[in-house]
């Protein structure tokens, strides 16, 4: 005996109206458009903002205590480097100068300058590697060049209008850096911030020329805005972190990769109004699809009240009908998320080139909006089907 095939009822609810059908999906898509957003600017802000903690070469980092995030200039002694040098377990320690406000990139038209545009500028002894980037190590020799630095090509181009993509054209640009000539000799990939619109990377020789008001006892490399510490072979990272904060001074903070990416992502979580407004963003997204689908399972409950009262009447529970609500909402859900999905790679692709930022549509973004727009369909499928619950099959006819 064959087994009859049941009728999807609620599939058939949702496509009798293909156009009813499409103007749901559009505003579902739009919806998902917004959650996406939201969730890639935040990510984006966050991932940004530690991009060069994680691409820095150490094991343990080494800042001041006031130093409460990148951005901030706040500097320890160089003496702390050639402390944390002598403990056990440390196989090199080094310092990276960071300098943003006097640090003004201008170019130079017809001898004339254009408006400068603060840069940050960061100094590394070319001794080590203190970056994971093959671009900056295989680049070492120009660096060594007097005047010279390398231009991160992510720079917003609108205010860093060089050639990034040609390197010959690029070291033959007219540029001043604090009042300076400088020669543009390579590019490497970093990336923009909501606290930096470009990066330089210089020698440590060169960068104390351009900033010789970072001084103590004479000398612009006495301060150091971060330390990096390479640890030996069969150490841990626990124990020689210890070591380190037994011997350097309390003047300094002693961290973890992960505890400084999360130190400066709190910072911009809950110490700036960015986590909020992007909370509140995707809040009104989720809102505004939750209405959207909420009016099209609502019309399509009252377009077919006769049908459902006969079921009703044929002895059909309210577990039925709550579950074939629920699925239509599903199938809202999985079909609307889908080109929504799609047009925000394309915007995060379009933002990513255009601002720099890493706007990447990971794994976890995907799955928290896919979650919340089928949390946001479902809901609004239980508030609309409280009006078919609650009728009396006998007064719909």
């Amino acid at each position: 005996m064959t087994r009859k095939r049941r009728t999807p009822l609620a599939w058939k609810n949702l496509t009798h109206d293909w156009r009813r059908l499409a103007i749901a999906l559009v505003g579902i898509a739009f919806a998902v458009l917004l959650m996406f957003s939201q969730v890639g600017f935040q990510n984006a802000l966050f991932d940004s903002q530690v991009k060069m903690i994680d691409d820095l070469k150490g094991d343990i980092f080494i800042v001041s205590p006031a130093k409460f995030t990148l951005a901030a200039e706040k500097r320890f002694a160089l003496a702390r480097i050639h402390q944390a040098r002598s403990c056990p377990g440390v196989q090199a320690a080094y310092p990276i100068y960071c300098e943003l406000t006097t640090s003004v990139l201008r170019k130079m038209t017809d001898g004339k300058g254009n408006r400068g545009y603060p840069i940050r500028s960061i100094g590394i002894p070319l001794e080590a590697k203190v970056f994971s980037s093959k671009e900056i190590q295989g680049q070492t020799n120009l660096l060594r060049m007097p005047n010279s630095a390398l231009i991160d090509r992510k720079s917003k181009r609108r205010k860093f209008a060089f050639p990034l993509d040609d390197d010959a054209a690029l070291a033959a640009e007219s540029v001043e850096l604090a009042g300076m000539k400088l020669m543009l000799a390579g590019t490497f990939d970093l990336g923009t911030d909501f606290a930096h619109d470009g990066n330089l990377v210089m020698s440590d020789e060169n960068f104390a020329k351009y900033y010789p008001h970072r001084k103590r006892f004479g000398d612009p490399l006495s301060i150091v805005d971060i330390g990096v510490v390479q640890l030996q072979t069969g150490y841990s990272t626990e124990d020689v972190l210890k070591v380190l904060e037994k011997t350097l001074s309390k003047d300094v903070l002693v961290l973890t990769r992960e505890e400084y990416r999360e130190k400066e992502i709190h910072f911009w979580d809950k110490s700036t109004p960015i986590g909020t407004i992007f909370l509140a963003g995707k809040i009104i997204g989720f809102v505004v699809g939750m209405v959207i689908c909420y009016q099209v399972i609502y019309s399509d409950i009252a377009d077919h009240l006769p049908e459902f009262a006969t079921l009703k009447a044929m002895g059909y529970s309210t577990r039925y009908f709550v579950g074939l609500i629920v699925v239509e909402a599903l199938l809202l859900a999985l079909i609307g998320f889908l080109p929504g999905s799609i047009a925000s790679y394309g915007l995060y692709t379009w933002l990513a080139e255009r601002t720099g930022l890493l706007m990447q549509m990971s794994v976890p973004s995907v799955s928290f909006v896919l979650a919340a727009t089928m949390l946001m369909c479902i809901g609004s499928g239980m508030l609309a089907v409280r009006k078919l619950v609650a009728a009396d099959p006998a007064s719909l006819f």
